[in-house]
């Protein structure tokens, strides 16, 4: 049977005006959720109040939440529900719980000022927000601000920012204040929409009190302190918990801490990375900081009393494509691609480089998990990683990573090697935001990857994700690889453990026995007309090894069997070049950056020169240049201990060449050829 809302908001007005609460808390209990009109609601939740039976208040507010999301009355009495129920008896030794409900409370009441209420319901919700402060101010002293260690603005700085916030982006009735602040005190100032600017405008307070570590050469009273904002639609939900609405907030008070963690400092143009989107309905992952859009001249700066400038920084999400290309490029070029894409948060907005692949970048486990969100497959996002995770194994075991990695990340690789732990996955998505990227291999990895994942499929019947394809067809058998319940993603529903590494390194080791022994012939035959002009040049035999793995073992033989009076062995390097600079200074930073990758075997054609009294006949031996540099010194020490010797550089191009020889002193000498 439906109620009659007429019959039963009369009999609720005649309790109420009599004070009745108690009959309209007892009539509450039988009444249908799902059929009060919200004026009837509204005498419940009052009585409930009244009553000091908050929690029910709590609840037949709660169970309207959905259609009275946008009223101001709503909110404004979930505020008075909360607020009152923080001060029951009860929660007097339970200090987190009663925290946690006051700021439920000061997120009602921001959000009930928010939806533009009458005066007076503004004015009471501001008496409750002042209320709401006072009781966090009385917390333990463990929760208050200790103004020894945390940085704040003085009264005077406080006024300056303020002033300015007013000036330039409007007036502020609502501040979401930060009750536990470890290190600066950092508000959130909520300017909520207008005529001239139809949108809420978040603005952080409290981070320009620190001043951030500005490098060398920049001036750090013009850019030290900065304070953050973000621009949100009308239609946002300011103030509510929930993840896919509360992330704005907790984005600025991150990066407005993020100076101080990382002890480093944000500017226009710099990019923040996220990882994963900021929530489960946009794929929005990263930040830009730019000027301040939609306001008038001098917007971007405050200045301080004491002549310190604040730099306001209007922060834009980006895409994952869009963080990759400004890193690729510049911040200058993303803009231009975005042009037209507005500074007001769309969660779901057109992405300005969806098709841009970053440099370097093989594989990546977001495209991978980004399938199993869209088609809601039942699994852990970190199975977007397993295939990539065996991968990057399989080449750790066989050397193909290069020595930055192992510099970065030593304990990895001597892990996997020892067998002590070989699930990459979790290093994957924590360090690397679950690439894999070019940077991570030696040369002769990287010619490896770049053809087995080669999507033209130009390397005979090896396609690394065929075979991931394969293998999982292998393991469910044909019938269930093509079933529904895979959803044509069967790959990512293999298990990953011991059996699945070994099943795959199958087809990863069959497609590098047929690359090596091919790519070795490739580059010897290339480099094999460099080698007979160097040793044309050189007037010596040059032993040109096909596999270049091979040099520091043959090196290291050569000096040990020599004698004198036979063919001194020379290390030799050969760099082709289009042209030849006549600078000594840049003479020197190439020198450094042939040292720098020389011991990175077919980086470079390295050669054993077997020379003799006359090797230099073609080159001027009287005017050297002398190159050196305690970098050139450190790297060329390095380089002895790796190869017993000190390597020699043959410079080449069109039409000159310079041949560089190492010192004992560890100075180099560069002599032109005639």
């Amino acid at each position: 049977m439906r109620i009659d809302n007429q019959e039963l908001l009369k009999q609720l007005k005649e309790w109420s005006d009599s004070g009745e609460n108690a009959k309209i808390v007892s009539a509450a209990r039988l009444l249908p959720k799902n059929e009060l009109c919200d004026e009837a609601l509204t005498i419940l939740a009052d009585a409930y109040i009244e009553e000091k039976d908050y929690k029910g208040a709590i609840g037949i507010l709660e169970s309207q939440r959905q259609r009275l999301d946008g009223d101001y009355h709503w909110h404004f009495r979930m505020g008075m529900a909360l607020y009152f129920a923080s001060l029951d008896a009860g929660f007097e030794n339970d200090e987190d719980l009663r925290h946690d409900i006051l700021e439920r409370a000061q997120v009602s009441f921001a959000r009930c000022m928010n939806l533009n209420p009458p005066e007076n319901v503004l004015n009471e919700a501001g008496n409750f927000m002042d209320r709401i402060d006072d009781e966090f101010s009385e917390f333990d002293d463990e929760d208050d601000i200790d103004e020894d260690e945390c940085e704040m603005y003085d009264e005077e700085e406080l006024d300056a920012v303020e002033d300015h916030i007013e000036e330039y982006f409007g007036e502020f009735p609502t501040i979401f204040h930060e009750i536990k602040s470890p290190d600066i005190h950092c508000d959130i100032y909520i300017v909520p929409p207008t005529e001239k600017r139809d949108y809420y405008t978040l603005i952080t307070v409290g981070m320009g009190a620190h001043i951030m570590d500005i490098p060398e050469g920049l001036d750090a009273e013009e850019l030290g302190r900065a304070e953050l904002m973000i621009c949100l639609p009308k239609s946002w939900k300011i103030g509510e918990s929930s993840p896919e609405w509360f992330w704005p907030i907790s984005l600025l008070k991150n990066l407005a801490r993020l100076p101080i963690n990382c002890e480093t400092w944000l500017g226009w143009g710099h990019s923040i990375d996220n990882k994963d989107p900021f929530a489960n309905n946009t794929k929005l992952c990263g930040s830009l900081l730019i000027y301040p859009e939609d306001v008038e001249s001098g917007a971007d700066t405050c200045l301080l009393p004491n002549g310190d400038s604040v730099n306001f920084l209007e922060l834009v999400p980006l895409y994952r494509e869009e963080m990759d290309f400004k890193i690729d490029n510049d911040t200058h070029e993303l803009l231009e691609r975005m042009n037209g894409v507005s500074h007001i948060l769309d969660i779901n907005r057109e992405n300005s480089c969806r098709d841009y692949t970053k440099r370097g970048l093989i594989d990546a486990a977001y495209t991978h998990y980004d399938k199993i969100i869209d088609k809601k497959l039942p699994l852990d996002i970190i199975n977007g990683c397993n295939h990539i995770a065996v991968f990057l194994r399989w080449c750790i075991e066989h050397d193909l990573h290069n020595r930055f990695f192992f510099e970065k990340f030593p304990g990895v690789v001597e892990n996997v090697k020892s067998g002590k732990n070989t699930d990459l996955r979790k290093f994957l998505m924590d360090c690397t935001h679950g690439e894999l990227n070019s940077r991570t291999f030696s040369y002769l990895g990287y010619m490896f990857t770049r053809r087995y994942y080669d999507f033209h499929n130009s390397f005979d019947d090896c396609f690394f994700p065929a075979d991931v394809d394969s293998c999982a067809e292998d393991y469910f058998g044909t019938e269930k690889y093509n079933s529904e319940e895979f959803q044509d993603e069967a790959y990512l529903f293999v298990p990953f453990d011991e059996d699945y590494y070994k099943k795959l390194s199958v087809y990863i080791s069959r497609a590098y026995d047929i690359f090596l022994p091919e790519y070795l012939d490739y580059n010897f035959n290339a480099q094999l007309p460099l080698v007979k002009k160097a040793a044309a040049l050189l007037d010596c035999d040059c032993v040109f090894s096909k596999d270049q793995r091979e040099v520091r073992e043959k090196i290291k033989s050569a000096l040990e069997e020599y004698k004198e009076g036979d063919e001194l062995p020379l290390l030799l390097v050969i760099d082709n070049l289009d042209e030849l600079s006549q600078k000594p200074e840049d003479n020197a930073e190439e020198l450094l950056r042939v040292l720098y990758d020389c011991d990175e075997p077919f980086m470079f054609t390295t050669v054993i020169a077997k020379t003799s009294d006359g090797f230099l006949n073609k080159f001027d031996v009287k005017n050297p240049v002398v190159l050196k540099s305690d970098a050139i010194k450190e790297t060329g020490d390095a380089l002895e201990k790796h190869f017993g010797i000190r390597p020699a550089v043959l410079e080449i191009s069109d039409d000159v060449t310079s041949l560089i020889l190492p010192q004992k002193d560890g100075e180099y000498l560069l002599f032109k050829g005639e």
